[in-house]
C-alpha cells in the first residue's frame, strides 16, 4: 500500500511479553536473570575422586578466562561505492515520478543463520505520494563483513505489482527488488554483518541493507521505538513534518548499549510506515543508541492498535523460522507491545515497560533506564 499524502502517522510499537500479573518496580528487582544464556556447568567434573590418585599436575592446565564485554556490532557506516554514470530510465514515467520529490527507497534488513538462503530486498518509491518506480535498473553491491571492498553482484529490475512472491513477509506491491544472493554466483555469508548497498541507474538515488547472520547461539534483544526509547509517542509524525528528531529517554541509550556489550544483538521493531526506516536508522547512532536491526511496517501507513500487535507477531514468527532464537529481552510502552511479546513467547523476566499502565503480563514497568543498567551489567557475556 501507499501513504496518503499528509495523513498523521500515530504510530505504537512492539508487543508484550509472557508471564503472571505485571508489576510497577523501580528495577531493583536485580533477580532479573539472562533467560537466553544457557549457563555452563564450571568445571562440574574436575575434582571428582575416580578412584585414583589425583594428579595436582592438572591444575597447570590453562583455563580460558570468559570475556566480561563484547565488542558492539559494526556500524558499517564507511563509504559506499562509486556508483558510475546515471543511465537513461527505462521509462519516461519513471523520469516524471522520480521528479516528484525526493527519494524514499528503502533496504529490509534480515537476521538468519549461516547457510540459509539468503535474500537481498528493498522498495524504491518518490515524493510525498511515495510513488514506486517499476521495470527500472538497479545495481546491487556487497560488502561482506561492513570492511574491504565493494563487489558489483548485478543489475535487476524493479518489480510490478505481484511479479514475485512474497519474501521474508515481504508482499510484492511494486517497484521491489528480490534478489536471491545463490542465483548471482556469490558464494554463501559467512557469519557476521554484511552491507548491501542498492543504486538506482536512472539517477544514482541509493539506499541500503544490512544481514546479520547469526550462530544458532545468539542472544537477540527486541525493542519498540516510538515512545520507549523515544520521548515522544509521536516521534514518526515529527519526521513527517520535518521538525528535529525527537530525544531519547535519559539512560536509554546507556541500557541497551551496556546489553549489546554483554553480546546481545539489537532488533529495532517499530510499526512505523516503510518509508521512514532510513529516517529511523539514523536516529538510532543519533541518539548513541547501539547498532542493530531495524524492521518497520511494509505498508505507507504504520500500523496502530491490534494492527500493531499483528505486525510485531508476525515479526517475531519470522525471527523464529529464520534464526530458531526467540528475543531474550523485550522492551515497549503499550499493551500492544505486551500482547506481542507474550504471543512471539518472549520471557516475561526479559520484558521491560517504560512507564506503562497497562498490565505487564510478568514484565517489569519502570520508569528509569538508569536503573536498567547495573541490571545488565551483571549478565554474562554472550559475545558471538
Amino acid at each position: 500500500m501507499r501513504p496518503g499524502l499528509l495523513a498523521p502517522l500515530v504510530l505504537f510499537l512492539l508487543g508484550a511479553c509472557s508471564g503472571a500479573t505485571g508489576a510497577t518496580s523501580d528495577v531493583t528487582d536485580t533477580g532479573r536473570t539472562d533467560t537466553g544464556t544457557d549457563t555452563a556447568d564450571d568445571a562440574s567434573d574436575e575434582g571428582v575422586d575416580t578412584g585414583t590418585p589425583t594428579d595436582t599436575s592438572v591444575a597447570d592446565t590453562p583455563t580460558e578466562t570468559p570475556p566480561t564485554e563484547c565488542a558492539l556490532r559494526p556500524t558499517c557506516d564507511g563509504a559506499p561505492p562509486a556508483p558510475g554514470a546515471k543511465r537513461s530510465w527505462r521509462h519516461t514515467t519513471s523520469s516524471v515520478t522520480a521528479a516528484l520529490g525526493s527519494a524514499r527507497h528503502r533496504g529490509r534488513d534480515l537476521f538468519l543463520l549461516e547457510g540459509a538462503q539468503t535474500w537481498l530486498l528493498a522498495k524504491f518509491a518518490y515524493g510525498t505520494a511515495d510513488k514506486d518506480i517499476k521495470d527500472e535498473d538497479v545495481d546491487v553491491w556487497l560488502q561482506r563483513g561492513c570492511s574491504g571492498p565493494w563487489k558489483k553482484i548485478g543489475t535487476f529490475a524493479t518489480t510490478n505489482d505481484g511479479d514475485h512472491a512474497t519474501v521474508e513477509g515481504v508482499v510484492d506491491t511494486g517497484g521491489r527488488l528480490f534478489v536471491d544472493l545463490a542465483k548471482t554466483g556469490e558464494a554463501p555469508l559467512g557469519i557476521g554483518k554484511h552491507r548491501v548497498h542498492f543504486v538506482v541507474g536512472g539517477d544514482l538515488s541509493t539506499t541500503d541493507a544490512f544481514l546479520e547472520v547469526v550462530p544458532k547461539t545468539a542472544r537477540i534483544a527486541v525493542t519498540d521505538m516510538d515512545g520507549t526509547l523515544t520521548t515522544s509517542e509521536y516521534a514518526a509524525w515529527t519526521d513527517y513534518v520535518g521538525l528535529a528528531p525527537p530525544d531519547a529517554h535519559p539512560g536509554a541509550a546507556d541500557a541497551l548499549t551496556t546489553l549489546a556489550k554483554r553480546g546481545y544483538y539489537l532488533f529495532y521493531l517499530t510499526a512505523r510506515p516503510e518509508w521512514l526506516m532510513d529516517r529511523t536508522r539514523e536516529w538510532i547512532p543519533l541518539r548513541k543508541f547501539p547498532p542493530g536491526l531495524v524492521h518497520t511496517t511494509l505498508t505507507g501507513l504504520g500500523a496502530t492498535g491490534a494492527s500493531a500487535t499483528t505486525f510485531k507477531t508476525d515479526e517475531l514468527a519470522i525471527l523464529k523460522t529464520d534464526t530458531g532464537i526467540t528475543p531474550s529481552f523485550a522492551f515497549g510502552n503499550k499493551d500492544t507491545d505486551v500482547a506481542a511479546f507474550v504471543n512471539g513467547k518472549v520471557p516475561a523476566s526479559g520484558c521491560y515497560y517504560y512507564d506503562m499502565a497497562a498490565d505487564a503480563k510478568g514484565g517489569t514497568i519502570h520508569k528509569d533506564y538508569a536503573k536498567l543498567v547495573p541490571v545488565f551489567a551483571a549478565l554474562p557475556a554472550v559475545c558471538p
